[in-house]
C-alpha cells in the first residue's frame, strides 16, 4: 500500500515517521533502502521535508483470508478511498466468516470488491455490528490504517426503537456486560463484566414505544440491546432479548452516522444517513407524524 502525506510543517523525515506514528521497520524495502518519496525524488529517513512536499511511503501489502470465499453480492459502499471504506451492512447479514457462516457474509462480498479493484489486504472492522443490526461499518485496507484508527475517535451514532417509555429522556448507562454463560451467545450486565457505556437520547414516544438516538457506545457485543433490556426497555425486533418480539420483525437497531478525522489526508469525514426508511415505515404505522 502506498500512503500518501502532504507536509504541513518542515522536519526531518525520521520526525514525521515518529508523529505519524509509522515504524521504520514498517516501510518497504527497495534496493536496499526504504521505499521514502519526497515529491519524485528517492529520500532517507535523515533528509527533511518542506511545508507543501508531498511524501509517499510504501507499507507491505497483505494476503487474502483463505477462510474467506469471494460472492457476488450486492454490496452498498457509503465512501471509499484508497486506505478505508464505509459500507452499510443490511439486517441479517454477518460480518465474518465463522463456523456458524461460512458465506453470504459482508466479508465475502468485500473480498469480491478487493479482488475486482486489486485492493490486496485482509478485511479489516474498525466497528463491528451484530448480525441483526443494520447500518455503517468502517474498513481499514490495511491492519496500519486500522491501528491508526484506532488511535482517533470515531463518532458513532444509531437509531433504535424499543419497548416502553423511558422515565428519563436523556441518560447514560455506565454498567458492565460479560457473557451470561459460556455456551449462549446472550450477555448480560455482570458486576465482573467489561466496562460498557451508553448514552441516548428519546426522540419520540409512541403509545408503549420510543424512538431513542444512541451517541455514545463503547462498542461491546450486544451492548446497547442488553443495557436497555436490563432496565425493562428491550429493543424491538430482538429475538434475544426481546420476549414479545415478533418472528417476521427485524432488530430495530441502526447505525446510521459516522464521522471521524482521516488518519491519512486529516480531513474530516462524517456521514449521517439519518432515520432508515423501515424506522420511518414503522413509525407511521403506528400513527407517528413528522418522522
Amino acid at each position: 500500500m502506498e500512503l500518501t502525506y502532504k507536509i504541513l510543517k518542515p522536519q526531518a523525515i525520521k520526525d514525521f515517521l515518529h508523529d505519524n506514528k509509522i515504524p521504520l521497520k514498517l516501510i518497504e524495502i527497495e534496493n536496499n533502502q526504504q521505499r521514502i518519496v519526497v515529491n519524485n525524488d528517492l529520500k532517507t529517513k535523515n533528509d527533511t521535508v518542506r511545508k507543501g512536499d508531498n511524501l509517499h511511503i510504501w507499507i507491505p501489502d497483505e494476503e487474502y483470508d483463505e477462510a474467506v470465499l469471494p460472492e457476488d453480492m450486492e454490496l452498498t459502499i457509503v465512501y471509499e478511498d484508497d486506505y478505508l471504506m464505509i459500507v452499510d451492512k443490511p439486517y441479517g447479514m454477518p460480518l465474518m466468516v465463522t463456523k456458524n457462516y461460512t458465506e453470504h457474509t459482508l466479508a465475502n462480498a468485500l473480498l469480491t470488491h478487493y479482488q475486482k479493484n486489486k485492493i490486496q489486504s485482509k478485511i479489516h472492522y474498525v466497528n463491528r455490528l451484530d448480525i441483526d443490526a443494520g447500518g455503517l461499518v468502517l474498513i481499514a485496507k490495511n491492519r496500519f490504517i486500522k491501528f491508526l484508527l484506532s488511535e482517533i475517535e470515531v463518532k458513532r451514532e444509531y437509531f433504535a426503537i424499543i419497548d416502553g417509555i423511558v422515565p428519563n429522556k436523556t441518560l447514560t448507562i455506565d454498567l458492565p456486560i460479560g457473557k451470561s454463560d459460556d455456551v449462549s451467545p446472550k450477555r448480560e450486565v455482570k458486576e465482573d463484566g467489561e466496562d460498557a457505556i451508553t448514552a441516548f437520547t428519546v426522540e419520540k414516544e409512541f403509545k408503549v414505544q420510543s424512538l431513542v438516538k444512541i451517541n455514545n457506545e463503547t462498542g461491546k457485543t450486544h451492548q446497547i440491546r442488553v443495557h436497555f433490556a436490563h432496565f425493562g426497555f428491550p429493543l424491538v425486533g430482538d429475538h434475544i432479548y426481546n420476549p414479545k418480539a415478533k418472528i417476521n420483525e427485524h432488530l430495530f437497531l441502526y447505525m446510521n452516522h459516522i464521522g471521524f478525522k482521516h488518519p491519512i489526508t486529516t480531513k474530516e469525514v462524517d456521514f449521517n444517513l439519518g432515520i432508515p426508511k423501515d424506522f420511518i415505515d414503522y413509525l407511521k404505522a403506528k400513527g407517528v407524524a413528522n418522522v
